[in-house]
């Protein structure tokens, strides 16, 4: 055998403070006492496979909790994932699982760490397991479904068909969110178009408004600023103005200027005042020329401040600039809108060959299936006549619907135990012995098509006993030749069969109850099938039983 767990290993576990337990080819029973802790064990496996820790799983929270598993991967055909998870590929690998005080948690593959996902997809192609709870998931017709895909070698297509299922279905979302936009769209462009017009007419300038403002109050006190200008040129540059005094004034001081420098300072100032008083004059004459008393301009530059302010109000805004933000909005919305049409055509285009293509994947498999079912079904018979079950009828009801996430197919599987009764769905024919049985005999033949590499029992064969879990014993004893099978089992008929039976103990003596687990030797192997045939108080009927059904593996 190829590829197989080789060795677990477990630090502060709940129950388990420390174990190294060494795996086997073959069939690997695990018994124990109700409550001993055998699950612990399928529960570690599940966090060195990828599934969430739940809090509280350290036995002592403030140490480490470590899960390490050792795998043969050699034949597996794992190197092309280690590539992908830039992980080194090692035929013996170590798969290490740490849950750290506080509540994180970390994974690592070959001592190189991988996310949570990585290690769930890495655990899928390694470890199958199936409890009590997969027994009743199979009157959920999807779970039904992903049987037959197992059987017909699908389960990688139509992983890849329901990706492929969710990008259509995101696109074909896109372009119905796109139809109802352009739908509304049509409604509103014209008025949105209409709004747009009207401010670019109005040709708005940033700084428009307030240059307006001032010119207008200038106009409107045309006379006004005239006559002040006018006035200021006559009282500095007339003939009795301040110019004609300064100048007597200039005359006396230049006389005694030259005998005082004091006196010849004040002269350069007034000389001073004087050129900034003409400057003044020459200004204020040139203003009063230039200010316009024309009623028509500021008319004009009523009705422009008049656009404006009705714009504004319009738009329920305070001035040119928000105008001017809510122009380039209404562009941009509109530019959008004549856009859209462009966008739903290729998102047309997309979502059809997208639809294509998942036809054509769908056609595919929903061959594959249809080809299966009559071999999938027989087979199934035949394994559970195995199990004790002669006139057991096992059929797949078949018919096609709208393609979905799982394709174009719904199956519903029909069983009957008497061959008197015709086959009914299994939720309400099979008790849950017969469930068990049904399931197993699905699970042998899956394994069978896909080649898996370890499968492992949680107290499958719950409901079954006597003769019946013989059958069950030899049948996991058969898929034990091709690959390694590990099996939780409360019966003595199917621990008998393993070649190897571990054995689960709880120390209640101890300080800290704790959980352990051995290999048992030939003659311990007897005397704990004597218990589970007889409980803990053996008889030599029992002791004698129990060698028998050693004798008959």
């Amino acid at each position: 055998m190829k590829h197989m767990l080789k060795r677990l290993t477990i630090t502060n576990y709940l129950l388990i403070e420390a174990l190294e337990l060494d795996l086997s080819e073959g069939l690997t029973i695990i018994t124990g006492e109700t409550g001993s802790g055998k699950s612990i064990l399928i529960g570690a496996l599940g966090l060195a496979m990828g599934e969430r820790a739940d809090a509280g799983l350290a036995r002592d929270p403030k140490q480490r909790c470590i899960i390490e598993l050792e795998v043969n991967v050699r034949g597996l055909g794992l190197e092309a994932w280690c590539e992908a998870a830039e992980v080194p590929f090692e035929e013996t690998t170590i798969i290490r699982r740490q849950l750290d005080p506080g509540g994180r948690s970390r994974a690592f593959v070959n001592d190189t760490p991988v996310r949570l996902e990585q290690l769930r997809e890495l655990g899928e192609r390694l470890v199958h397991v199936h409890s009590q709870h997969h027994t009743l998931l199979l009157n959920d017709t999807r779970f039904q479904l992903g049987l037959v895909d197992h059987a017909a070698g699908q389960a990688k297509g139509v992983t890849a068909y329901r990706a492929d299922f969710r990008a259509w279905r995101a696109v074909a979302d896109e372009l119905a969110r796109a139809r109802d936009e352009e739908a509304r769209s049509r409604a509103e462009l014209d008025f949105l178009q209409f709004q747009l017009d009207e401010l670019d007419q109005a040709q708005l300038k940033e700084g428009e408004q307030e240059s307006l403002e001032q010119d207008l109050a200038r106009a409107e006190h045309a006379g006004e600023i005239q006559q002040a200008l006018q006035s200021t040129d006559a009282a500095i540059a007339g003939d009795d103005g301040m110019l004609a005094a300064l100048s007597t004034l200039r005359q006396q001081l230049a006389k005694s200027a030259r005998h005082d420098a004091a006196v010849n300072e004040l002269l350069t100032r007034l000389n001073s005042v004087t050129i900034e008083l003409k400057d003044i004059g020459s200004e204020a004459e040139r203003l009063a020329l230039g200010v316009s008393v024309d009623p028509r301009e500021a008319a004009r530059m009523q009705e422009r401040l008049d656009v404006l302010l009705r714009l504004q109000q319009k738009h329920r805004v305070k001035d040119s600039v928000a105008l001017l933000a809510i122009q380039e909005d209404l562009r941009g919305r509109t530019q959008r809108m004549g856009s859209l049409a462009d966008r739903i055509t290729e998102l047309e285009g997309q979502e059809q060959a997208m639809q294509q293509n998942l036809g054509a994947q769908a056609e595919r498999i929903s061959a594959a299936r249809r080809k299966v079912l009559p071999t999938l079904e027989l087979e199934v018979v035949m394994a559970l006549r195995k199990l004790g079950m002669p006139n057991a009828r096992f059929t797949i009801d078949h018919h096609l619907t709208a393609p979905g996430p799982q394709g174009i197919d719904e199956v519903r599987a029909l069983f009957s135990a008497n061959k008197d009764r015709a086959p009914e769905p299994l939720d309400k024919v099979a008790s849950g012995g017969e469930l068990s049985r049904v399931m197993l005999a699905l699970i042998s033949l899956s394994a069978e098509s896909l080649g898996l590499a370890t499968v492992i029992f949680d107290e499958i064969d719950t409901g079954v006993s006597g003769e019946v879990a013989d059958r069950v014993g030899v049948l996991m004893a058969q898929m034990a030749r091709k690959r390694q099978v590990i099996a939780i089992t409360h019966l003595p008929q199917i621990a008998s069969k393993a070649d190897v039976h571990l054995l689960v103990s709880k120390d209640h003596a101890a300080e800290v109850v704790t959980t352990d687990i051995r290999p048992l030797a030939s003659e311990e192997r007897v005397q704990a099938l004597a218990q589970m045939l007889s409980g803990k108080k053996t008889t030599k009927a029992a002791l004698d039983n129990a060698r028998e059904l050693l004798k008959g593996r």
